[in-house]
């Protein structure tokens, strides 16, 4: 198998896992250090970013990125899973109009509390949400901070069914913030189409299908993604010590930005993408391999 380094942007079909797509990149690249970037859920599409090779030690940093998404919400239907995959377990015959979600719709905004959907990924002592929750197991999952930057109604697209546009952060389940401002609405609702317009640097304009990719095999560059990040070159005495770890104070040294990330190089070669606290470099993604 080639050895590849770098990113693509595959736009998750409906109806397929995450784990789904990256098992096809595999098999297209022919490389086997495959990963994505933040789980999307079988019923959504839209963006899922997957790195390959050294790529996949940016994990940690896309999983924490803010994300967007457009959603179509059904009013007066409450499904077990929250989405259309699931099945009905109550209707409500309440119309809701344009003025009533506008009402509330900045109680969502900001920090806000949220319990994620049983049939999720979320592990609970070792097992997924959504496996228990098909077993009929009796668990809980605790509420945890979400933050919503923005929700913009879009359009009212035919009775009881609305266009929304969010803006969150990582983490946030878009089914359940619907529940939650359907039930604050006084009814229910589920979300038949959730579509993830961007997570972190990845977007609908950087991205690919799954055939795309079959028929050009095109990947994105570590450079191609990070193409605003700042670009610093340093010497061997600095690069010797940045790759055998050594703390290195960089007080008087008036080579590196202050207050971003900024990618390390030695001649061609990245050494990571770094950060500066207390005067001391420090990576967030080290990416130096000797050969």
């Amino acid at each position: 198998m080639t050895k590849l380094t770098g990113f693509v942007n595959i736009i998750k079909p409906t109806g397929c896992s995450s784990s789904d797509v990256v098992i096809k990149v595999k098999k297209i690249l022919k490389t086997k250090k495959v990963g994505h970037l933040g789980t999307l859920d079988p019923a959504a599409s839209g963006v899922l970013p997957i790195s390959i090779g050294k790529a996949t030690k940016f994990f940690d940093y896309f999983l924490k990125k803010d994300k967007e998404y457009v959603a179509l919400v059904q009013f007066g239907y409450e499904t077990d899973s929250q989405d259309s995959f699931g099945e009905i377990i109550k209707t409500d015959s309440k119309i809701i109009e344009t003025e009533m979600i506008n009402e509330v719709l900045n109680e969502f905004v900001g920090e806000i509390d949220q319990i994620p959907p049983k049939y999720s990924a979320i592990k609970i002592n070792g097992k997924r949400a959504c496996d228990l929750a098909r077993e009929n197991a009796d668990f809980e999952i605790k509420s945890r901070k979400i933050s919503i930057y923005s929700i913009k109604l879009l359009q009212k697209c035919e009775k009881n069914q609305f266009l929304f546009k969010v803006h969150c952060s990582a983490g946030t389940y878009i089914r359940t913030l619907f529940y939650d401002i359907a039930k604050r609405l006084g009814t229910v609702a589920i979300t038949p189409v959730i579509i993830r317009t961007k997570s972190g640097l990845f977007n609908t304009q950087n991205s690919i299908t799954l055939e795309e990719l079959e028929n050009t095999g095109k990947i994105l560059s570590i450079e191609d993604v990070f193409n605003e990040t700042k670009k610093i070159i340093v010497n061997k005495d600095i690069a010797f010590k940045l790759i055998n770890g050594v703390k290195l104070d960089i007080s008087g040294i008036g080579l590196f930005p202050l207050g971003e990330d900024f990618f390390i190089y030695y001649e061609e070669k990245i050494i990571g993408l770094y950060f500066i606290e207390e005067n001391i470099l420090k990576p967030k993604v080290f990416l130096y391999e000797s050969n």
